[in-house]
């Protein structure tokens, strides 16, 4: 096990519309790297924790002062949502507060999943605040995202049948397709600091059952608006499908960057976490 080369720096508080979130500071011990513009992390679900993500993604803080927050309603960020606050852009305000409230002119953001929407959207709203955007297995659109998770769905009872357990088939070849000990047991942790009552209220049962309130999300529109450097990353059996993801970097244009990372599903930082690192860190050293 490596040793870290940075230190928890602080635990803030931000407030946000609606309430407060906790955001985790991070600072590389190294005098260079603690001047490199700083990343800011968030997670996906709705209603995730990016507890998980700062545990697989540590070391990104090694080399830039690095941020991890939970959204309104999630984990360390307590709040019960009304249904008017339930939205992407409420919450793609959140990262907005963050930077006000730290000074902070720019930030290169990162979102996996859920988190990717939000980063997304923030970066078209206040695109002078982004250095670069970083998108984890992002939904981008949730109409594709279904079509994308029922094809994988048919193939699996195409070849299996119809009696298959599906949810636990679909998961274990495309959700998180590790099956080492401490990897499903920091999975079942996820699930333990999850907002479960948000998750569904705002997606629905499942990751490929949606029945919730961001029917009509779909950015693909807007790509065409995005000027900043965009690393798009995904497994290669991922529900955000590597087909998805590159219609989304030819729409983007030249200055979007995708990598598929091989034999992963939905949670490449826990199926490819040292690829995707070593992925994250060379995207952002070239625009260091």
């Amino acid at each position: 096990m490596g040793i870290n080369r940075h230190s928890l720096e602080a635990v803030k508080t931000i407030s946000v519309n609606g309430g407060c979130i906790e955001l985790r500071c991070y600072r590389p011990h190294c005098i260079e790297a603690a001047e490199r513009i700083p990343l800011l992390v968030t997670h996906g679900g709705p209603g995730g924790s990016s507890v998980g993500l700062y545990d697989a993604l540590h070391p990104l803080a090694d080399q830039r002062p690095t941020m991890f927050y939970d959204q309104l309603g999630s984990f360390a960020s307590p709040a019960d949502l009304l249904q008017e606050q339930m939205t992407l852009k409420r919450f793609a305000t959140e990262p907005l507060c963050i930077l006000d409230q730290l000074s902070i002119s720019r930030a290169h953001v990162f979102g996996h999943s859920w988190g990717g929407a939000v980063m997304t959207q923030f970066c078209l709203d206040h695109p002078d605040r982004v250095a670069a955007l970083l998108l984890s297995s992002p939904l981008l659109s949730t109409q594709r995202w279904i079509a994308d998770c029922n094809q994988l769905i048919k193939n699996i009872q195409l070849e299996l049948g119809e009696s298959v357990n599906l949810e636990n088939e679909f998961e274990r070849r495309h959700f998180c397709r590790s099956d080492r000990d401490t990897d499903q047991k920091a999975l079942r942790c996820e699930r333990q600091r999850g907002n479960t009552k948000l998750y569904e209220q705002m997606w629905g049962p499942s990751e490929f059952e949606h029945h919730g309130m961001l029917n009509d999300l779909d950015l693909f529109p807007n790509f065409r608006d995005l000027s900043t450097p965009t690393l798009l990353t995904c497994g290669e059996h991922d529900t955000a499908t590597p087909e998805t993801m590159q219609d989304a970097r030819s729409a983007i244009g030249d200055h979007a960057r995708l990598e598929v990372l091989k034999d992963a599903g939905h949670k490449t930082y826990v199926d490819r976490n040292q690829a995707l690192i070593a992925v994250v860190n060379d995207f952002l050293n070239q625009l260091d």
